[in-house]
């Protein structure tokens, strides 16, 4: 066994005097290494670590200054800078081991500065836990905690006097469902009598002048109306179409009739240049048409609540200035819009389905009035928004009736015609 151990030895011996050789450079050279006769003999361990070293490439460079090759090897851990340090206490200091010493004291250099880094690091976390954790005598002011936004305000109303209808139209004229109804020129009145698929012309006693059940072809669901000189424009629900009448109840036209842009409609205006808008919940979008039935644009956005957005909107009106009103029904609330759809300001309203929609109509002083289906009251909404005022809507004679208040319309001498869908009735009102 020792004698294995030799033979591996020599082996190692000579592996390391032929790598030697080739790079002493002529015979007789000073940098050829000959044990002195009183040299110590090193450990086993010195040349077979050596040995590993090479193993790993020795670089070899050319000297510039004598042409010859020199080597250069790495010291990356304790046990190649120790094999190294052996080997140099065993020959004369050359330029190879003179490099690798240099190496080696520059490698001790960094794990001084590394360690002394570490060590004043500590020393600053103890000193900053010291401080953090040391009882102090004045107590710091809380941080104030910014408080986001709400996404929308309660709805909250002022308590007002009751409103009472002191005028009941339509009984006799066996209403069924009716959405909307207003006042033409010529003093009477038309109502969309959605259920009854039909349009009811009314005298201004409330009797019942006209049944128009087909136009160009038959009503199916006459939802809103809205009125422009002589002309009376009806909405149809499910056609998703609107025809044009004159102010006696006569069809002129179909306008338009586009169930992808009309289909399931609930609101209709015209503003004062005659251009038409229809609020479809089913699209999510308000529709403007010119007079002649051409598309102009469509306002539309993903479902939300954002300002630009609409979720369901079920009724809107306009107003001189070119302002928009919509009931959003998704979102309950009310917008107000510039004409080109910029968003100006929102109050929160009552919930209601589209079908039966909260209606708009702005008052002549600014303020915005709105009815309440699920409530049976009326709402006044303030010029420069905050809380509306709650009044509640009554019958004369019939205080326990059943109210359901939908359209609203303002007639000519400024009372206010309101469509109660539940009574199958005309209320008039005085205005609030």
């Amino acid at each position: 066994m020792q004698d294995h151990d030799n033979d591996h030895q020599n082996d190692d011996d000579r592996v390391i005097a032929a790598d030697d050789g080739d790079q002493g450079g002529q015979p007789g050279d000073s940098a050829t290494e000959t044990p002195a006769a009183n040299e110590t003999i090193q450990p086993a361990h010195a040349p077979r670590a050596r040995f590993r070293d090479r193993s790993r490439g020795w670089l070899s460079q050319s000297s510039a200054a004598d042409g010859r090759a020199t080597t250069a090897r790495p010291v990356e851990t304790a046990l190649d800078a120790d094999a190294v340090t052996d080997e140099m206490t065993s020959r004369p200091a050359t330029p190879r081991t003179n490099g690798a010493r240099a190496s080696m004291q520059a490698t001790r250099a960094r794990r001084q500065r590394g360690l002394f880094a570490a060590i004043l690091a500590v020393i600053l976390l103890l000193f900053a836990l010291s401080r953090l954790l040391a009882p102090s005598t004045v107590s710091a002011p809380p941080t104030p905690t910014a408080v986001p936004a709400p996404t929308s305000i309660p709805f909250a109303v002022i308590a007002g006097a009751p409103i009472t209808a002191t005028t009941v139209l339509g009984v006799d004229a066996k209403l069924k469902g009716p959405r909307e109804a207003i006042q033409l020129p010529n003093g009477r009145i038309a109502v969309a009598d959605a259920d009854n698929n039909r349009l009811a012309i009314l005298d201004s006693k409330g009797n019942l002048v006209m049944s128009i059940q087909n136009a160009a072809v038959a009503l199916a669901q006459p939802f809103a109306l809205a009125t422009h000189g002589n002309n009376l424009y009806v909405l149809d629900a499910v056609r998703g179409a609107i025809e044009q009448y004159n102010t006696s109840g006569h069809f002129i036209r179909e306008i338009i009739h586009n169930p992808a842009l009309l289909q399931d409609a609930r609101g209709m205006a015209v503003n004062k240049s005659g251009l038409i808008y229809a609020a479809n919940p089913r699209s999510n979008a308000i529709v403007v048409f010119a007079p002649n039935g051409k598309l102009i644009k469509q306002m539309t956005s993903q479902l939300g609540s954002g300002p630009t957005q609409y979720n369901q909107p079920s009724d809107i009106a306009v107003v001189p200035d070119f302002s928009l009103y919509l009931y959003d029904a998704a979102n309950t609330r009310i917008k107000k819009e510039k004409a080109s759809g910029y968003f100006v300001m929102q109050w929160n309203t009552p919930p209601s389905d589209t079908i039966h929609s909260v209606h708009l109509l702005p008052l002549n002083d600014g303020r915005l009035l709105a009815s309440d289906p699920n409530g049976g009251a009326l709402l006044v909404y303030p010029l420069h928004g905050g809380m509306p005022t709650r009044l509640p809507l009554r019958v004369a004679g019939q205080s326990l009736s059943p109210i359901q208040p939908l359209g609203l319309s303002r007639l000519s001498n400024g009372n206010i015609l309101v469509t109660d869908g539940m009574g199958n009735r005309l209320l008039v009102v005085t205005s609030p």
